[in-house]
Formats: C-alpha cells, structure tokens, sequence
C-alpha cells in the first residue's frame, strides 16, 4: 500500500459511475485521485494541474474531441503515461490508439486484480524509458560532438548511446542498436586471424580501468565492409560505480593503408639498392666466361684442371645469368598508356581463365564503366600473375573471384580496384608481407613484377589477409584523375620510389651495361 499511496491517478471517463467505481478501487488499493474529468478540455487541465503519475483514459468521452487526442497530447507535451479504457475493440480504434503509445489497454468491465497490474507494470515501464531518455539526452550532450566513433553501454555490455559517427560506421542507428548487445553491434576482429576480438567491456568494468583496442583490429560495418580501428574502452561511472562503458574508436583505414603503401615503397627501394650494389661489385663475368671456356678448349682430357675450369665456367655463367636477373629488376619495361575500360579489360582476362579455373567468379557493375590511363598488355601481364600467384596457393575447394569497384574506403573513391580474393591453403601475415619481394630465382614471374608495373601506370598495390581469405589488390587512378600521391596526401614528406637507382644519384663512372640501363626507365616514366 505504501508503494500505491506514493502514485497519483487522473480519470477521465465519460460515464459517471464507472469514473466514481475507478475512483472508489484506485483509492481502496493505495493510489491518489486528485481528479476526474469527462471530456478533453477540463481533463487536459486537470491533468496540468495535478501532474499525475498515470493517467485512466476512456477512448470515448463527450464532446468532439476524443481520449486518443487527449493522449496524444499527454504524450508529446507532458511525459506522462496512459493506459486506455475501452469496451470498443474495432481494427480502426485500435491502430489509431496504438500510435500514441499507450502503456497499456484496460477492457471494459474492468477487473480490480488486472488493474493494478496494469498500472504499477505502465509507471514501471515509463520511469525505465524516462530514465533512458534522460542517458541518451546525457550522452549527446557529451559526445554528440565528438569527432571520435562512441559506443556507450550499460552495466549489462548493451547499447544505450551510439554518436552519428559511430552509426555510419557499425551500420546500425541509435533506434535498432538500443539495448542489443554491444557484441551484435560491435563485430571486432583481429586483422592477421580473422578471430573474434575477447570481450574487453567485462573487464575495464571490473578493473575500473580504461583498456586499448588490440593492434589492428577490424571492425565488420554495414554491408560487410571492414574498417581498422583504433581506440580504448573506459568504465562509466556513476553516483561512484562503474555503471557501463564508453568506447571511443576511430577509422584509420586510410591511414594503415598509406602507411602499408609506404612500408612497401621503402622496402622496394631498399631491394634495388641492393641490387645495384651487387652489379656494380661483380667481376667482369661474361669475360670470366668466355675465359673458362678457351681455358677448356686448351685442356686435353684427363687434365686434372678440367674439372677446376668447368666450376669456374659454371659459377661465371650462374652469376651472369643472376647478373642480368637483377638489371631486368632494375630496368622496368616501358609502358605505352592509353584509356581503357577496366570492365572490357577483365572480361577478356575472364574469358580465358574461367578455363583454366572451373571455380572463377568476374564481379563488375555494368552500370559503371570503370576507365584508367594503363598499358593494357602490361596490365593483363600484371593481373595474370596475380591469378597464377592465387591459384598457386589457394586451397582445392576454393572459389578464385575477381572484382571490380571504386576503391575503399570512401576516400580511395577516385581510385579503381581490382580484387582477387581466395582461401589460402598456407598463407600468413608474414607470408604476405614479402609477397610483393621479387624471386631471384627467375623461373618464372613473380607479383614482384606486377608491383613494379602497377607503380609505373602510377596505381598502387595491396594484400591483405582476414582470417584464412585472401586479397590481393590493384588500384589505378581514373581516367581524369591525377596519380598515385594526388588523392593520398601522406602526412610527411613524399617518398617516390624509382627502380633504377642511376635516376636517383648524379650519373658516374661505372660498367657499360650499367650505364646504358640508366637511359630507358627515364624514357618510360614519361608514358603514362
């Protein structure tokens, strides 16, 4: 009775002796009735008045105006429950009753046990909502304007609060995210496994602490696109105990991507150098060779320096072959560069390799005809070792798809890409990390090569393993659009990468075949 006595009820019936009945019951079980009204008008005032905790509605009242307006207006201006009174039950009624948002409905002749229920479930439920209300209008005043993705959760890891940010990027709006777990909201993911991220809201709420996302964490959006993220969940704390979370998080896709870029860039560069020092520290080898040879011609057989002379000619002719190995490295061939539809393109490579491989999937839009300024032979030359590279490691069962699309995220829209994706039979993070590195052995073209001419048609190129699936990636500037450094701005000084590192130092003195290479790669960077 005392929890009762604290609630005040206002009814508005039209029939008097079932309003003075309510009356009589409400007052029996506990509750206040400061009130009664029979039409609109006086139950609108009398409910200004009084500011009670429920209102006892009556769908028909006298007058023009019916309960359901009266509601309506109880609703949007004054915040305070009603539960209607009904003996009608007609379709019509109904729904225009249930846009109000009624706490609940009462069916004439009303029943005292189901009465009280009704009315201590509807303030219940009202002081829940307000209360959520009242966190939401807390949490945009807070975080409405931070610049930051944030997720702020309850006691209980569900969603209370989601800032515009945060919703452009789970693909959820505040409206269905609500009180779902914050687990089917915020799908994490370790970048290098594919594996769930633990579950970090239990314990920054138990330690009180604030705990980092882990290094490359990926974050499941809307329409199954994935984006890095980086950011920290803090205990929220209320009246001195932790009562949620709050997890900030930003995109830094774009960012792990220029920095991937980089990373590739100056391991290239670090290679020709490399390169080039080992030419330029040979000996003279095709001299050593032709040597060995007339020193074997001059040997009778049976000499016993025979066989010294053919080692010599054997490691003179290795080294050659690797020396000629390398200044191919560093002579990239010259491209002719032109416009071209990317989509005509794949569809001649498809046409072919949906022979060589049964499970080979070509994905474009036709509706967008993608156009680039590339060498179409080298581009296909590019592409074909990227597919031979797949179907190499990719497991038996797999599907081998190739797509064509705008590239992401959103700031790489400028950018056409080329796709493959595949399931990996043993590929790993530290596998793909030296993918793009060239094979020394030259039996056979290597995605070293594709590097090198994706570069020089001024794209970009890019693999990225989630969980056990494989992407390899080619971007190209649109036609139109200026080259790789344009749309990427880094955020230091612009490192650009030239494959021939007579083009990077003042020219000097050296070997004949290390001179005349010099001259070539400076005419083809001006193809495309």
């Amino acid at each position: 009775m005392a929890a009762a006595a604290q609630h005040k009820i206002v009814i508005v019936e039209d029939e008097g002796l079932i309003a003075a009945d309510l009356e009589s019951r409400l007052k029996s079980a506990g509750y206040q009735v400061p009130g009664t009204a029979d039409s609109a008008q006086p139950a609108l005032k009398l409910i200004r008045e009084t500011s009670p905790d429920l209102v006892l509605m009556d769908i028909r009242l006298k007058g023009e105006q019916d309960g359901i307006h009266v509601a309506e207006v109880v609703r949007e201006q004054l915040d305070i429950p009603v539960i209607y009174l009904t003996a009608y039950e007609d379709r019509a009624t109904l729904e225009r009753a249930s846009r109000t948002q009624a706490y609940g409905y009462i069916k004439k002749p009303i029943v005292s046990a189901s009465l009280k229920g009704s009315i201590e479930v509807a303030i219940a439920k009202h002081r829940h909502e307000r209360g959520l209300r009242e966190e939401r209008d807390w949490a945009i005043a807070s975080f409405g304007g931070v610049a930051s993705a944030v997720v702020v959760t309850d006691a209980n890891s569900r969603i209370s609060y989601l800032n515009s940010q945060a919703e452009q990027l789970v693909g959820w709006s505040v409206d269905k995210a609500l009180r779902r777990p914050a687990a089917t909201v915020l799908r994490l993911s370790h970048r290098d496994t594919g594996k769930p991220v633990q579950d970090l809201l239990t314990p920054a709420m138990l330690e009180g602490q604030t705990l980092p996302l882990p290094p490359d964490t990926l974050l499941q959006g809307s329409a199954e696109r994935l984006y890095a993220i980086q950011g920290h969940v803090a205990p929220r704390w209320r009246n001195g105990r932790v009562d949620g979370t709050v997890i900030t998080f930003t995109d830094v896709t774009l960012f792990q991507f220029r920095n991937d870029q980089m990373r590739q860039d100056h391991k290239q560069d670090a290679l020709a150098r490399m390169a080039d020092g080992i030419i330029r520290h040979l000996p003279q080898l095709d001299a050593l060779a032709e040597a060995s040879k007339h020193m074997l011609a001059t040997l009778p057989p049976g000499s016993p320096l025979r066989e010294t002379a053919e080692t010599i000619q054997k490691a003179a002719l290795d080294a050659s072959a690797l020396g000629s190995h390398l200044c191919s490295y560093l002579q990239p061939p010259e491209l002719e560069c032109q416009r071209l539809r990317l989509d005509e393109v794949l569809k001649r490579l498809g046409e072919s390799w949906k022979l060589i491989h049964v499970n080979f999937m070509l994905l474009m839009d036709p509706a967008d005809p993608i156009h680039v300024q590339a060498d179409e032979w080298q581009l296909l030359r590019a592409l074909a070792n990227v597919l031979l590279h797949a179907r190499i490691h990719m497991r038996a069962d797999s599907s081998l798809v190739v797509d064509l699309s705008s590239g992401e995220p959103e700031q790489l829209g400028q950018w056409a890409r080329i796709r493959a994706r595949y399931v990996s039979a043993q590929e790993d993070a530290a596998a793909l990390e030296r993918v793009f590195e060239p094979a020394w052995s030259g039996s056979s073209e290597d995605l070293h090569v594709t590097y090198t001419l994706v570069k020089k048609m001024g794209g970009m190129v890019a693999a990225l393993l989630e969980g056990n699936t494989v992407s390899l990636e080619i971007y190209l500037p649109r036609a139109g659009v200026m080259g790789a450094d344009a749309s990427i701005e880094p955020e230091g000084p612009t490192l650009l990468i030239e494959p021939n590192p007579e083009t990077r130092r003042a020219p000097s003195t050296h070997s004949k075949n290390t001179d005349t290479s010099s001259s070539k790669p400076r005419a083809a960077k001006k193809a495309c």
